[in-house]
């Protein structure tokens, strides 16, 4: 889950049902869960890499194809991703380049052309470019061994080569 209504709306209805005398227990419950999804996903992960590897995420918007920014989770698998020790490139062909460093201080890189050597590679979000990928452009970017992470079930229906791994949620 994640999009800039996801992340208050919860507290928002939280809050009236608690002013009504209510417990919201489960709305509450959901949205702690909601909150831990980006470490969850990046302990999931680092758990099927070396120690410092390097890492590439493909899309930081909180929604494929729009430039939106506002609370997106893949912030949080980023974050987890660093603090566990490994190295993290960003792209999104979508995302403003100065709103990524303003609101996340992320530096995005411009193209994924000459890109290569990662260790691991993550779908965080389904834009249209990404979708587009063949076998080849995971081989040019991932070191023979490298691990495709599916977070979002973008690549799904095609075979990823031999010579790589896949984990998907």
């Amino acid at each position: 889950m994640g999009g800039h209504c996801i992340g208050v709306d919860p507290f928002y209805l939280a809050r009236c049902a608690q002013d009504r005398g209510h417990h919201p227990e489960i709305i509450l419950a959901g949205r702690r869960i909601n909150d831990q999804m980006g470490p969850w996903i990046a302990g999931r992960i680092a758990a099927g890499l070396a120690p410092a590897s390097k890492v590439l995420v493909l899309g930081l918007t909180f929604k494929e194809n729009v430039p939106d920014l506002r609370n997106s989770k893949v912030v949080d698998v980023i974050a987890e991703l660093r603090r566990l020790g490994h190295e993290v490139g960003v792209h999104d062909p979508f995302a403003d380049p100065a709103e990524a460093m303003h609101e996340y201080s992320e530096t995005l890189m411009p193209s994924l052309d000459g890109a290569g050597g990662y260790d691991c590679l993550i779908g965080a979000v389904p834009h249209a470019p990404y979708l587009g990928f063949s076998a080849e452009s995971f081989e040019t970017l991932l070191r023979p061994g490298g691990l495709v992470a599916d977070v979002k079930g973008m690549w799904r229906a095609m075979d990823i080569p031999d010579t790589l791994r896949i984990w998907r949620l």
